[in-house]
């Protein structure tokens, strides 16, 4: 997967080619670990994002899935990019911060002290 960072999985950062590299390529791979995961995850993907192509995304709740350690949902976004949360149509935008909102609210909220 690529990450979001300055750093990038690449054959310059990496020293190699991912034929010549291949076991620290999949060390790195977050699908290698997807069998440890436990953290409920919510994956929310445009299908145009080309800096995380959702085939990656796809892989990773595949894999997600397959371990069946955590709960996992995965949301696409037809003609959504990176950036749609922030740019994207305005039903888009929407309906990815209720989904987001409702997730954090169902796997992340603390008991209220009164």
């Amino acid at each position: 997967m690529k990450p979001d960072t300055r750093y990038y999985v690449d054959p310059h950062d990496m020293r190699g080619e991912p034929f010549e590299k291949r076991e620290l390529y999949r060390k790195l791979s977050p699908v290698s670990w997807a069998g440890e995961a436990a953290t409920p995850t919510l994956i929310l993907c445009g299908e145009e994002d080309h800096r995380c192509p959702i085939g990656q995304s796809e892989e990773l709740f595949a894999a997600l899935v397959r371990s069946g350690k955590a709960p996992v949902e995965f949301i696409r976004f037809p003609g959504g990019d990176h950036h749609l949360a922030e740019h994207g149509k305005p039903s888009h935008r929407v309906f990815y911060n209720h989904r987001l909102i409702a997730w954090v609210e169902r796997y992340c909220a603390k008991e209220r002290r009164g």
